[in-house]
């Protein structure tokens, strides 16, 4: 499965959904809104666990090129 992040008018919008629908493609389309819920949740729920401790931070930015 891939993720893409499209900025389309409203013209290239209809298009793509066109071609969305005759493709049979399944979507799920998010508003500016529901990013932001998503992203005000993870905040909150990154507040419960603190920190990383210097081993997991060192681990973290090793894997994060991979």
């Amino acid at each position: 499965m891939k993720t893409y992040l499209l900025n389309l008018n409203e013209v290239q919008e209809e298009a793509v959904l066109a071609l969305i629908k005759q493709l049979k493609i399944e979507v799920e389309i998010y508003s500016e809104t529901d990013e932001d819920k998503a992203l005000t949740i993870a905040m909150e729920d990154g507040k419960k666990y603190g920190r990383l401790t210097e081993k997991q931070s060192s681990s973290f930015l090793e894997n994060l090129g991979k």
